[in-house]
């Protein structure tokens, strides 16, 4: 094969893994947020619209993330696979070679080419019981989880997705103060942007509800519509509200794991699944443990519609087709989404990787309103353009260290700048490449 047609076909599958990432990227808040939209109870036209209940299950929708991840150990299990039966197609080489070689020094020349390839030092591969301290960052990688699906519940997918930018904030700050990591005066004002950009959303959010309660109806309706916007609004900026703080822990599951990595090194393709199977294990022990607590707590009455009912929330996925089909794509979303985004951070860059997430919660926003899920708010965007804008400049992608308007006092060392921006960029980029 020439090289013309290997660079080819690299540059095809590059463009196959940037398009997965976008649309399993994009699908794991709209078929999470579909799913919360489906009637499971008093579904009927017949039936008082006050009693429809929808699928409100983030317990069972932490559990699919979970799953998700898990699922990546299968894929592990392939990658071994390939290296064995490469190095033993390398072995069989070495061998033909080493019989058709006249010249003991020619052999030991190339003995010494190739121990430089092959010997190249790599992370650690562990086992799932290997490294119990892997379950700290799953345990803040599920309270994380399930905050964010109940945020999700009561606010708009675009508004979570923008939210979620938020996370930038907080990696960088404990960054600063766990590892020590420096961040520049440029980098602090991009943070600035994107701490606006959210309140931004966050504001245009309190309005989501008011403007879905408008049209030509009486005083009396008019009244009673604007009390839903202001209950519909307030809903909806507690949704924020969880939105932030789970990305809070995020923020502290990122630093564990390199706390973690920095000394016991796993290579990321078992660290997702490691974590997907004690993030299972946890949200399985604790869904268990609530289900008989509250049925001693609860009227039989109460319990049926509690949240804490396991066997009432695993019925609303086996019996509605639906729901149910939505949960698979859920989980096959999640793993080819983690598959995508460590490749494409390891074969290209960082400051890709967060442009491809730009582009991510674009889709998000505008797939919502085709599906007439929310309206276009002019606020809305306007705080998604700054805190795009906050994002891309504290990712490098834009370069406002290069522009001749910026001050020369908000300017630092540029060999300075590009080592620490580079260093916390590529830890952040994998570890948001599992989220």
């Amino acid at each position: 094969m020439s090289m013309t047609n290997i660079q080819k076909g690299s540059s095809l599958s590059l463009y196959l893994i940037v398009g997965g990432t976008l649309v399993t990227g994009a699908a794991n808040s709209l078929l999470t947020k579909y799913q919360d939209n489906q009637c499971v109870k008093n579904c009927s036209s017949i039936d008082d619209p006050t009693t429809r209940k929808n699928f409100e299950q983030p317990a069972i929708q932490t559990l699919q993330m979970f799953l998700g991840e898990f699922a990546m150990f299968f894929v592990w299990l392939s990658v071994r696979y390939y290296d064995a039966k490469r190095a033993i197609n390398q072995q069989s080489i070495a061998y033909e070679q080493q019989a058709n070689l006249d010249s003991h020094g020619a052999f030991a020349a190339n003995e010494e080419g190739s121990e430089g390839v092959t010997n190249k030092e790599v992370p650690n591969a562990v086992g799932l019981f290997q490294n119990w301290r892997l379950a700290i960052p799953a345990i803040c990688d599920l309270s994380c989880t399930t905050l964010l699906n109940i945020g999700l519940v009561y606010t708009p997918v675009s508004i979570y997705q923008m939210t979620r930018g938020s996370i930038v904030l907080f990696v960088a700050v404990l960054s600063v103060i766990f590892l020590k990591r420096k961040i520049t005066k440029l980098q602090w004002l991009s943070l600035a942007f994107v701490t606006l950009g959210v309140a931004i959303v966050g504001l245009s959010g309190s309005q989501h509800g008011q403007a879905k309660n408008v049209g030509g109806i009486s005083d009396e309706a008019a009244t009673s519509a604007a009390a839903a916007g202001a209950a519909s609004g307030g809903l909806v900026l507690l949704g924020i509200a969880l939105i932030i703080f789970a990305t809070s822990f995020q923020g502290i599951q990122f630093v564990v794991e390199e706390h973690i990595l920095a000394k016991h090194p796993v290579i990321p393709l078992q660290l997702v699944y490691i974590e997907g199977f004690f993030g299972a294990s946890t949200i399985m022990f604790f869904m268990v443990l609530f289900n008989y607590i509250f049925s001693y707590l609860q009227t039989p009455e109460e319990f049926a519609d509690s949240p804490f009912n396991m066997i009432e929330a695993f019925a609303q996925v086996f019996t509605n087709k639906t729901v149910l089909v939505s949960s698979v794509l859920i989980m096959i979303s999640i793993a080819s989404f983690n598959y995508c985004g460590l490749s494409i951070t390891h074969r290209v860059s960082a400051t890709a990787r967060s442009t491809v997430d730009t582009c991510r919660t674009l889709i998000v926003w505008l797939v919502a309103i085709v599906m007439g899920w929310e309206q276009f708010l002019f606020l809305q965007m306007l705080g998604f353009v700054v805190l795009v804008f906050g994002t891309l400049c504290f990712n490098g992608v834009l370069k406002p260290e290069e522009w001749k308007y910026v001050p020369t006092w908000l300017k630092e060392e540029q060999s300075v700048v590009r080592e620490e921006r580079r260093a916390l960029i590529e830890e952040f980029e994998e570890f948001e490449d599992r989220t």
